[in-house]
């Protein structure tokens, strides 16, 4: 597995439109002295969500239940652990969080939460998917996933023709497969490829915390659980509704915003060369929806406003929707494209459309699936 050849962004004029577009979001701020960060609304959030993570599992462990009942309350558990990566850690580990690195650092690690690793995380999301949003090869959010083909740039096989129909059924395992496999196999690859830097005695030690992390994560859900008699087979069962749940909302919140029918997946030049301004890309790349939806807002962290969240990833989700009328009126102003979907569903059914597509066809025209 060889390198990955670095990829500059040089676009053929200057438009300054990222200059423009920076100096109005500061000043927006700064105007209304307002800080980039969380505010007491986001904190009250966090609560909230590692409460309805915590909660249901102590009353597991403390009283009996259904299986209905039981069910039902590892449900709440997905969906909190899918609210707690979108809302607090997505947040912490861009910085955004907070003022205080510390804070951000810390409230970084409840992607422990999910059994990840907050390391892997980092250099797949800051560092590649951030960079080089939608480029085959180097944004892993688009890499083909098994039986799933999500760049119109790879090869199609006889499978993809109905990934569309099963598409949901593999999201469903991604999280769980991220706790099992994705971090010891990412990890390795992301050596071998150049995009982890360390020396080889940090990342033993950054090997042996992911490891000690899966075998505590484990062994909270099957050691305690067994400890305070709970049945095997029981628990089982809703680790892995937990999971499935948790990994089809992650999964389908993240593919709307890129996967889906008005996003570009260009493709560099044979010198690693992207004819854009990497602020021009990224909005070509990322497409925006639901945005009037506050309590879906509530609940993704602001990733329905995934073209201010990809423009300022360190600016905290409570303040997109206040920054996304000056991307669009400054969008306009350059001739550049705002991509947004009215609704979640019409967001959905974009994503489902682009899977049929890519199903069928390897490229229909240049950049574009």
């Amino acid at each position: 597995m060889a390198a990955l050849t670095p990829i500059r962004f040089i676009p053929k004029d200057k438009k300054n439109f990222y200059k423009t577009l920076k100096s109005r979001v500061d000043a927006y701020f700064e105007e209304n002295n307002i800080s980039k960060h969380a505010n007491g609304a986001i904190v009250l959030k966090t609560v909230i969500l590692v409460l309805a993570y915590v909660l249901p599992f102590l009353a597991l462990l403390f009283f009996e239940f259904s299986m209905g009942w039981s069910l039902l309350l590892w449900g709440l558990m997905g969906l909190s652990m899918a609210g707690i990566g979108m809302s607090i850690m997505h947040d912490a580990n861009h910085g955004a969080y907070a003022a205080n690195p510390h804070v951000n650092k810390w409230l970084g690690y409840t992607i422990n939460m999910l059994g990840a690793s907050v390391f892997n995380w980092k250099l797949q999301h800051n560092t590649l998917h951030h960079t080089f949003t939608n480029i085959v090869h180097y944004d892993d959010d688009i890499a083909d996933k098994g039986i799933l083909r999500l760049s119109p740039h790879t090869e199609v096989k006889g499978i993809h023709r109905f990934q569309w129909v099963f598409a949901l059924l593999v999201y469903s395992i991604v999280t769980l497969y991220w706790v099992t496999v994705k971090d010891f196999l990412q990890f390795a690859r992301y050596i071998k490829t150049g995009v982890n830097q360390n020396s080889k005695q940090e990342n033993r030690f950054a090997l042996a915390r992911i490891i000690v992390l899966k075998l505590v994560y484990f062994g909270v859900f099957f050691g305690i659980t067994a400890w305070a008699g709970l049945e095997f087979s029981k628990v089982l069962i809703g680790f892995l509704f937990m999971h499935a749940l948790c990994g089809v909302v992650l999964t389908v919140i993240f593919q709307l915003a890129h996967t889906v029918e008005e996003t570009t997946f260009p493709m560099p030049d044979e010198e690693g060369i992207i004819e854009n301004e990497w602020a021009i890309h990224q909005l070509e790349t990322t497409v925006n929806f639901a945005q009037r939806n506050r309590i879906l807002s509530w609940y993704v962290g602001g990733l329905n406003f995934q073209v201010e969240h990809h423009l300022f990833p360190k600016v905290c989700h409570i303040h997109y929707p206040r920054i996304a009328r000056i991307v669009k009126q400054t969008a306009k102003e350059f001739n550049v494209a705002y991509l947004e979907h009215k609704t979640f569903w019409h967001a959905v059914y974009s994503h489902f459309s682009v899977l049929h597509r890519f199903g069928h066809f390897k490229v229909l025209r240049e950049g574009l699936g």
